[in-house]
């Protein structure tokens, strides 16, 4: 199986397998609004990670989104070489980037926008993951008589949200949690530009408090911002967004008043239609990023 796949016409269910649970959506894509029919978190029993993967079966094509500790994400100057060519090229190009062996794993290509006044070299992203992982996954699903079509990562479920609420010719920035830490993307031109994973997490809310959070946190967004004005002098960032998670407003406001930009937590009903989630904020911040993946249009790209 290789990554990114092109979403069928009908609706995708995304899932993320996470320490104890399963968060998962499903997106109907068939409307002019995609529309949220079910989301959630479901609890594993110890291993059985078979028994609640088939709460999901019957649903149609699956996508599963990797944890940032299965993939590897790099950004590349893109090889000189004929587009039949460059999946090769960049294989050999990671290799001294990955804990394995390239031909051992799956490696694929992600575009990042390059406009005209932009001085450097056209990059990509790079991602790879192991064959033995990936199948290690595959089966799972099978066992649980999903049918399996998509294999997405954490940075493209938060691109495919932030695609919808762009304002032409503007960068957007969207900041989240994970279990690695804070996932920081900025993405233009329905495209993933930059991304970055920061050293703060939400536990840290609570064993730190939103103060010293906040101080690391700022430093951390701003270095990015900084980084990607250098990079793209002249693409101006429309604005950050949050994703829902605990704490979300104050989190807003202590942002807000110490970088240069408007900050925002992103509403979900400015993206798909909710109307079957009367009550948004009951629903586990951990579905943010299954929403993310199941929302992958036919048009999208990679």
């Amino acid at each position: 199986m290789r990554f990114f796949r092109r979403a069928s016409e009908q609706g995708l269910t995304a899932y993320l397998r996470l320490p104890g649970r399963i968060a998962y959506a499903r997106v109907d894509r068939r409307v002019p609004v995609p529309k949220l029919l079910a989301a959630g978190v479901v609890a594993v029993k110890g291993d059985n990670w078979n028994e609640a993967l088939a709460r999901l079966h019957g649903k149609g094509p699956v996508s599963l989104v990797l944890n940032p500790a299965d993939y590897r994400l790099r950004l590349l100057d893109a090889p000189n070489v004929p587009a039949e060519e460059l999946k090769s090229a960049v294989r050999w190009q990671i290799q001294d980037m990955l804990d394995f062996h390239a031909d051992d794993g799956t490696v694929d290509v992600l575009e990042v926008p390059h406009p005209e006044h932009v001085s450097h070299v056209r990059q990509i992203f790079a991602v790879a993951a192991k064959n033995s992982l990936l199948a290690e996954e595959a089966v799972l699903a099978t066992n649980a008589g999903l049918n399996l079509t998509i294999i997405d990562i954490m940075e493209t479920a938060q691109r495919n949200l932030a695609t919808r609420l762009e304002a032409p010719g503007r960068a957007l920035a969207v900041f989240s949690f994970i279990e690695s830490g804070g996932l920081l993307t900025l993405t233009l031109d329905g495209e993933l530009c930059m991304t970055r994973t920061l050293g703060v997490n939400q536990a840290l809310l609570e064993s730190e408090g939103m103060d010293d959070v906040l101080e690391r946190l700022t430093l951390e967004i701003q270095r990015s911002l900084d980084h990607f004005d250098r990079q793209f002098g002249g693409i101006p960032v429309d604005r950050l967004l949050l994703a829902p998670m605990e704490k979300a407003d104050s989190l807003r406001d202590g942002l807000a008043g110490n970088l240069a930009l408007p900050v925002a937590v992103l509403n979900l009903a400015d993206v798909l239609d909710i109307a079957g989630f009367p009550d948004m904020n009951a629903l586990p911040p951990d579905c943010f990023h299954a929403i993310g993946a199941a929302m992958r249009m036919e048009e999208t790209k990679p």
